[in-house]
């Protein structure tokens, strides 16, 4: 007596929903950079990074641009679709990763109060990179030395500290969190 095996054969339509699910779950990967240097050991390395390599890197293609105002010479922060970065034009920025829409910006100058050193620019700025701390920005300025912390979701003010008395004292460096 022969039996017939029965075929495994998914229909078209759980094929097409498993490929539209990972369709979005690949559109849907951000890379989390949350300091100047990536991770801890200022790596500057894209962990988990699978859509960019040798082989793709040459079909790159500008996806939006934002304006600034000024020039930026802060690598951006970057955290769950969305991106921190300074200006020199005395602004903190918050973008959409996706498409470059603004979330928020915030004026430092008008934020903390301070105003800048008159030695490179007459505007409270900072040049580092935004240092993502839970639900925090840590944020340094560049002159008068002073570091503050703004809510990472609207920019609001939580703290500043100042580094250093000296009226020209300046801050170059970006910061680094560690939790733990």
């Amino acid at each position: 007596m022969a039996f017939k095996q029965k075929q495994n054969s998914h229909s078209p339509l759980v094929i097409l929903l498993l490929a539209w699910c990972l369709v979005i779950v690949v559109d849907n990967l951000v890379a989390e950079w949350l300091n100047h240097g990536a991770d801890i050991d200022n790596r500057r390395n894209a962990k988990g990074e699978i859509l960019i390599n040798p082989k793709t890197v040459q079909n790159l293609k500008l996806k939006w641009k934002f304006f600034a105002g000024k020039d930026i010479s802060a690598t951006p922060a970057v955290a769950n679709g969305v991106v921190y970065f300074p200006s020199w034009n005395g602004y903190l920025y918050t973008v959409n990763a996706f498409n470059g829409d603004l979330i928020w910006q915030q004026n430092l100058g008008e934020l903390t109060g301070l105003s800048g050193t008159g030695i490179d620019v007459d505007v409270c700025v900072s040049r580092s990179t935004p240092t993502i701390a839970g639900d925090r920005l840590i944020i340094s300025i560049y002159g008068p030395a002073y570091v503050l912390a703004v809510t990472r979701f609207a920019g609001n003010l939580i703290w500043s500290t100042r580094l250093d008395p000296r009226p020209l004292a300046v801050i170059t460096q970006s910061g680094t969190f560690c939790n733990g």
